[in-house]
């Protein structure tokens, strides 16, 4: 595994300044401020206050960038698509991942990024997590490698027990559903409540596996499926050979399996199944 070239070390370094002013904001604001509703986003949820601070910072580090020579469409989860010269690149973007979290004062909450060089999953290129409770960057480049606060991740290529997974979108029926196919194959279940944390847990290897009981959208996961991927482990949307294919766009949904061994998609799938089956 080699260290991220120039130009995706470029890309990083704008990413790492918003992600930093963010972390700034976010402990200055108030509950109520994180909370504030500010209507419906791009991609059909509310947009609160934390979100929009957060999307402002990234907005303005990538104008940056545009004003150094680079063209670009971005497509924001709140603002929807902008086009900074337009073309490629797409740089996809969740500015708050796990906003339920970050507006109660809970610090599992994330920005994901994802950069791309087509409109499909396929041809993300580079992804970029910041966790805003632990301070820690997730980072990768396709063909190259994965890194969490620059050193290397690499996954146990054997497959062994799924210990731990990490589900999303885990309401009670769906959780109750999906539990009863992953009995005798899992030790335990975590809901960490941001789709591209759990992705990143699987990545370092602080879960086996995740299981997204709930369908999420491209600018979720376009980053940290990447990551995951990079570390030698498994995606799927839902199968692994869908992946590639699935458009980078703000209303389509799917639900995501990851998993650091591709023996452990059997089980993940049957739970996928009977969680889908169920009423939220």
């Amino acid at each position: 595994m080699g260290s991220p070239g120039a130009d995706a070390e470029r890309w990083f370094a704008h990413f790492r300044a918003a992600c930093d002013r963010i972390a700034v904001d976010a402990r200055r604001m108030t509950p109520q401020e994180r909370a504030a509703d500010l209507g419906r986003g791009a991609g059909g949820d509310i947009t609160a206050g934390i979100d929009r601070v957060a999307e402002d910072h990234i907005l303005t580090e990538l104008r940056v960038l545009h004003h150094e020579g680079v063209s670009m469409t971005i497509l924001s989860e709140e603002v929807g698509v902008i086009e900074l010269g337009g073309g490629t690149p797409i740089v996809v973007i969740d500015p708050i991942d796990g906003s339920q979290n970050a507006k109660r004062g809970a610090p599992l909450f994330c920005t994901a990024i994802g950069v791309a060089d087509g409109p499909t999953m396929g041809q993300v290129r580079l992804g970029y997590v910041r966790d805003y409770g632990t301070g820690e960057e997730f980072t990768a480049e396709r063909g190259v490698g994965a890194w969490l606060d620059g050193a290397p991740l690499r996954l146990d290529a054997s497959a062994g027990r799924l210990r731990t997974i990490a589900a999303e979108g885990a309401s009670p029926v769906r959780l109750a559903a999906a539990s009863v196919p992953l009995v005798g194959h899992v030790g335990r279940i975590r809901a960490l409540g941001s789709l591209a944390m759990s992705l990143c847990w699987v990545a370092a290897d602080r879960c086996d596996a995740m299981l997204g009981l709930g369908p999420g959208r491209a600018v979720d996961v376009a980053g940290a499926q990447l990551i995951v991927r990079e570390a030698g482990g498994i995606v799927g949307m839902p199968e692994p050979e869908d992946l590639d294919a699935v458009p980078l766009d703000l209303m389509g949904r799917r639900r995501i399996v990851a998993a650091r061994h591709v023996d452990h998609l059997e089980p993940l799938r049957d739970a996928l199944t009977a969680g889908a089956a169920a009423r939220r």
